[in-house]
Order: structure tokens, then C-alpha cells, then sequence
């Protein structure tokens, strides 16, 4: 194989602002492989074209495409000419290691001027091949599907379709702020607004206890991991210990949970307003925890400055962690550590809280001080 084709499956539906996605989706692919040796990526009509030249590192460069959002799906493949003798070349090269008793022939073609149709390609490349190997041609279930693709610059001949992200690239749809816990739930939250095409910047707020430096390192560890699906990455690490007590100090246990969420986006607001932010991204999931009712919700997201968005609203958990054990970031998660909101559950939490109660009870609070110091203390990691 000397080439590897891309393919895309929203970005095709872009109209005017196709070349805008295209270009993206380039720029991510090549972020995604530096570092594995020289290899062209390049646009092709409905397509990106990864030319392998002298590499070798085939696992490798799939490995990455298949955390890059836009791939719908990709191919290792080989070039062959713009002819039906290139074409049948490439096919034999293909097929020469290959043992079977039947076959399929399936060809795609975008260059409307070849002058066979696609099922003219398909008879009389199963016409070649079968009376090589002497196979038989089942379109139904076949042991083998030969994929041909005829376009512009050249055809491309390949076995295996692997399936990628899709979605769309990174970058391509604005940033976002993350309200990343230790947890499962947020990370999931974050890498679904990766594949709509939000770059997202994670804030963690952790306690200053004797288990500090273990918190940061689980969440470092998950973010790590979350950076590989796009090009680069911020994590704030806020210091919480101050708010914290002024809450257990002044708010009554059973509003706890609610007001310490609604200051944790009291300074997510500040953070997005310098990072340029036009949104922040939670893992809440109607029901999953007192703090995540409709009622809490409400008075929770009443505190953030920009729009709440919440794609796992409607999952259940064990769809959520079978997307974390997916992305890798599962293992992380289930990790034991105390967050800031272990200090804070009370035996029984208010579910429907009301904002005229919860403002009342926020009066007592400095929060503009307590804000303003965990920004000064708060640290930033690039990854």
C-alpha cells in the first residue's frame, strides 16, 4: 500500500463552506501525524489523500487517524493510473497474497469523464481477477470486497474500510470551556464536542488537602489523553480550598452542592471570557444526582455568563462509560481520589432548589474576593 484515502461525511454537505471545513480537516490530519516521517496530505474531490511514500509506519498513522473527528472512514490503498490498465495492475497487486473462493468487485466513481461506468468496472475487473485466480464473484456476502475509486487525479484500489470519528474537525466550530471533574462523565461530555467540531479548554477545581497533588495528576493524566483528539489543549487547575470553606462556613449542607457549582461557573465565566470562549461543556445527565434535577439545573446554569452545553443530558450511565472505555480515558476515571464535591454532599441534598433562596444565602458569601484569589493561584498546563 502507497497511499492512504480519507473520506468525510458531513463536511460533503457544507455547500459554500466546504473548502472552509476541508481545509480544516487537512490542517488536523497533518497536526495528528507529525512526527511519523514524511508524509503529503492532500485535498482530493470529495477526499484527503495521505501519500506514504518510504513509510513504514502504517500502524502507526492509523492509529492517529482514528482520533481525528471529521474521518468518516479510511483506506490503506494503492495508486493506480487513470486507465483500466493501471487499474487492473494495482487490482492483481492487491489481490496476489490473498486466498479466496469468492469476491466482490465495488467501485465508486466521481470522474464522470472515465469512459466505463461503474458497473462496466466492476464486470470487467471481476472478469480479470476471477479468471486469474480463478474466484467466483458473490455480491451477497463475498470473503473479500475490492474497493475501487476513480476520480480526477487517479484511481485507488483497497480491501478494508476503517471507520473513523466522523463528525466534524476540530477548530471548525468555536471553543468551548470544560468543567472537568476526576470523574467519567465530564470527559465523555468534552470528547462529544470534539466531534462537532469544538476545541474545548478544561478547568478543574481540586482541594487543598494531603490527596492534592493525587487529584491533579488523575486529571492531568485524563486530559493527557483527551488532547490526543485535537491539536492542542489547555488545562486550568483552580485551587478551591478557600470557597470551600466559606460555603461549608455560611451555606446550610443541603444547598452546598448548588452553590459551589454556581461559584465553580462564577470563575469558568472569567477563564472563558480571556480564553475567548463561547460556551462551557458539563457531563450533567438529567436525574443521574440531586445536583443534575431540572429544578438544580436551572438554578445552577442561572450563574454562567455564556451557554451551557450538556450532551449527555439524556444518556444513561452505562452509555456513558461505554463511550469512556472507547476513548481511553475509563480507566483514569474510576481512579480513587476525593474532589472538591465529596467534601459537600449532605445526607440529604435539596433537588428542587429555588433561585430566590439560593441568592439570599450566596449574600453572605465574599464571592467577588474568594473568585479573585483562586484566579491569582489558579495554574495553566499546555499539553
Amino acid at each position: 500500500m502507497n497511499c492512504i484515502v480519507v473520506h468525510y461525511s458531513e463536511i460533503g454537505l457544507k455547500g459554500k463552506n466546504r473548502g472552509f471545513f476541508e481545509h480544516k480537516l487537512v490542517s488536523n490530519i497533518r497536526l495528528a501525524l507529525k512526527g511519523l516521517g514524511s508524509l503529503k496530505v492532500s485535498r482530493l474531490h470529495g477526499r484527503i489523500l495521505i501519500s506514504l511514500g518510504r513509510n513504514r509506519e502504517a500502524k502507526g498513522i492509523g492509529e492517529r487517524l482514528l482520533k481525528v473527528p471529521g474521518v468518516s472512514y479510511f483506506a490503506f490503498a494503492l495508486s493506480a493510473g487513470r486507465d483500466l490498465a493501471g487499474i487492473k495492475k494495482s487490482l492483481a497487486a492487491a489481490a496476489k497474497k490473498e486466498k479466496l473462493k469468492t469476491f466482490a468487485i465495488s467501485t465508486m466513481r466521481s470522474d464522470k469523464r472515465f469512459r466505463l461506468t461503474s458497473r462496466e468496472i466492476n464486470e470487467a475487473l471481476g472478469d480479470f481477477i476471477g479468471k486469474k485466480h480463478g474466484w467466483r464473484v458473490n455480491l451477497s456476502k463475498p470473503d473479500m470486497t475490492f474497493f475501487v475509486e476513480v476520480t480526477e487525479q487517479g484511481a485507488f484500489v483497497y480491501t478494508e474500510k476503517i471507520r473513523g470519528l466522523g463528525g466534524l474537525p476540530v477548530t471548525s466550530s468555536g471553543r468551548l470551556l470544560s468543567l472537568i471533574s476526576g470523574g467519567i462523565d465530564s470527559p465523555v461530555a468534552a470528547f462529544e464536542m470534539f466531534r462537532r467540531g469544538c476545541s474545548v479548554i478544561f478547568v478543574h477545581f481540586h482541594n487543598q488537602t494531603g490527596q492534592r497533588d493525587i487529584v491533579k495528576d488523575k486529571v492531568d493524566k485524563i486530559v493527557k489523553a483527551l488532547s490526543e483528539y485535537q491539536p492542542s489543549t489547555k488545562l486550568y487547575m483552580v485551587p478551591f480550598g478557600d470557597l470551600q470553606k466559606g460555603i461549608i462556613m455560611h451555606i446550610p449542607a443541603r444547598y452546598r452542592m448548588i452553590v459551589y457549582r454556581r461559584v465553580m461557573f462564577a470563575i469558568a465565566n472569567r477563564i472563558a471570557q480571556r480564553e475567548g470562549a463561547l460556551g462551557f461543556v458539563t457531563g450533567d445527565s438529567v436525574g443521574q444526582v440531586a445536583s443534575q434535577t431540572l429544578e438544580n439545573l436551572n438554578v445552577i446554569y442561572e450563574k454562567a455568563g455564556f451557554p451551557v452545553f450538556s450532551p449527555l443530558i439524556g444518556r444513561n450511565k452505562e452509555e456513558i462509560v461505554s463511550i469512556a472505555k472507547d476513548i481511553g480515558t475509563y480507566e483514569l476515571s474510576i481512579l480513587p481520589y476525593s474532589d472538591c464535591c465529596s467534601f459537600l454532599v449532605a445526607p440529604h441534598p435539596e433537588t428542587k432548589g429555588r433561585i430566590e433562596d439560593i441568592r439570599k444565602l450566596e449574600a453572605g458569601l465574599d464571592l467577588d474576593r474568594l473568585v479573585e484569589d483562586a484566579l491569582k493561584e489558579s495554574e495553566l498546563k499546555k499539553y
